[in-house]
């Protein structure tokens, strides 16, 4: 995949991954990557069945969907999430709650990289112009 050199990259060691951290540990946050409120129409496949959800939130290392009672889903469940913006991804059942599915996400792609880095460019936007 070729990726232009002023394309910020999201992994382990990257600049934006280290400031995605900076923010989430100034903000008390637990979690080690900053989740990123939003509203993503999204396709969740498990078991031979898909359903149609919403992405409710989302990091370089998982995401939040909402609930979905179309499908059985259990902590440890292998699922496949599929969303216009951030591509396909596959990722495992951490837990769920009244607030929705809790999800790690696998090896990302390029693409969801890009929609983490937008995402991350939107927010120190938005709060800018609330201060």
């Amino acid at each position: 995949m070729n990726v232009t050199p002023h394309t910020p990259q999201l992994g382990p060691t990257s600049p934006a991954s280290a400031a995605l951290a900076d923010a989430a540990r100034e903000a008390g946050e637990r979690r080690r990557d900053r989740r990123f409120p939003v509203t993503l129409s999204a396709r969740l496949h498990h078991g031979g069945r898909s359903c149609r959800t919403e992405i409710l939130n989302l990091s370089r290392g998982g995401l939040l969907l909402a609930p979905v009672a179309a499908v059985a889903l259990v902590p440890g469940a292998p699922i496949r999430i599929e969303a216009a913006s951030i591509g396909e991804v596959e990722a495992r059942v951490v837990s769920l709650s009244a607030l929705g599915i809790h999800v790690r996400v696998g090896d990302t792609s390029e693409r969801f990289q890009h929609a983490l880095v937008r995402l991350a460019r939107l927010t120190r936007i938005w709060t800018a112009r609330e201060a």
